[in-house]
């Protein structure tokens, strides 16, 4: 109750006690009873003030309370824009071919569950099964490569067992050597998209800064090393960076069986001869990690050869490649990663008659 409240109170019951009194019989003469009957009055009328302030109050006094201060919002949280990313130039299509290469198909066997073409300690994969369970996949099986140089634009094609689904997450990639010393130098791969149509989703390309591609000795597997870091530069990311046209990715538009990757050749440097390979994954799809050959080992990645105490495939699986071919010059042979060369046949040496003699006896002396 507030003091106003309380004087009010206070103001009708003085009246009320002023009123009694004056009302009182015998007020002016009996002066001892007068007294008596003031001091009960007073004391009833405490009792009276002391209940109907209990009642009002609830038994307790009551506050003024000061009003509450104001509650500052907190502003929404923004969402960062996407950045729209605007294309200038596209890809179009693959001009006449300029190097290609094939792989071993291993749809054959997938009914066995194993391969014959991996050679793990050459860096040579061919591993379209799913880990342990040995669950072949098609769309990761490489058959074929094809490369083309056309204009500013590097295209390559690879062909596969069986087209990739509509929402499949593999990535295909293709490694380029360019000092033909068997490291790789450049990686550019793509998430198949679900169309035909050119897009950098997905897409990105790495370099290798420090020339660690390889490990100890290239293509071979080396003891594990944690301080190499394989392609540890990030040159493309979906359409971010200095050109936002350098690498894209499509489904072909003329067979569902092959995914095509487009980059400008002045993302490697323009380098006139080179060789490169192309990959197929679903499964590690780590860049830094390449060779993969040395970042596990045997017994981590198991073996998809069925007699091999190593099988099955264990955490190198779902992936393939190829070996590596030339463009810009006649490979020898001898350089590392490239394709097997049959020697040339020597010819053998026929002996042929080119003269014939005869001979005549001489007659015996007369």
């Amino acid at each position: 109750m507030g003091t106003t409240r309380r004087n009010s109170l206070a103001l009708v019951i003085t009246i009320l006690i002023l009123g009694f009194t004056a009302c009182g019989p015998q007020a002016q003469t009996q002066e001892t009873n007068l007294s008596l009957a003031s001091t009960q009055t007073m004391e009833a009328l405490d009792l009276i003030v002391a209940a109907t302030l209990q009642a009002v109050s609830g038994g307790e006094e009551e506050s003024v309370e000061s009003p509450p201060e104001p509650v500052e919002e907190e502003p929404e949280a923004q969402a960062t824009p996407t950045p729209t990313v605007e294309h200038i130039v596209r890809p179009e299509n693959p001009g006449s071919l300029t190097s290609y290469m094939t792989d071993r198909s291993t749809k054959a066997l997938a009914a066995e569950r194993r391969a014959i073409a991996d050679n793990f300690n050459q860096n040579l994969i061919e591993r379209p099964y799913t880990s342990e369970v040995m669950d072949y996949v098609d769309h990761l099986d490489i058959t074929r490569a094809e490369l083309s140089l056309s204009g500013s634009w590097v295209y390559v094609t690879i062909f596969l067992e069986g087209a990739p689904p509509a929402d499949s997450q593999a990535v295909y990639a293709v490694e380029i050597d360019g000092d033909l010393d068997g490291r790789g130098d450049w990686y550019i791969s793509g998430v198949v998209p679900p169309s035909s149509d050119w897009t950098t989703d997905g897409v990105y390309a790495w370099k290798d800064s420090n020339n660690d591609v390889g490990g100890v000795v290239p293509l071979q597997a080396d003891p594990p090393q944690d301080v190499w870091d394989g392609y540890d530069e990030q040159l493309f990311e979906q359409g971010i960076g200095d050109d936002p046209d350098t690498a894209w990715v499509r489904r072909s538009p003329s067979n569902p069986d092959q995914v095509q990757l487009a980059f400008k050749h002045a993302l490697i440097g323009s380098i006139g001869k080179f060789l490169w390979g192309v990959w197929s994954e679903e499964m590690v799809i780590q860049p830094a990690w390449l060779d993969y050959n040395d970042h596990f080992t045997p017994e981590e990645a198991g073996s998809p050869e069925i007699s091999s105490s190593l099988y099955p495939i264990k955490q190198v699986a779902m992936m393939d490649n190829t070996c590596r071919w030339a463009v810009g010059f006649t490979p020898s042979g001898t350089e590392p990663g490239v394709c097997y060369i049959p020697p040339t046949p020597t010819p053998s040496f026929t002996p042929t008659l080119t003269q014939t003699q005869t001979w005549t006896p001489i007659p015996p002396p007369r």
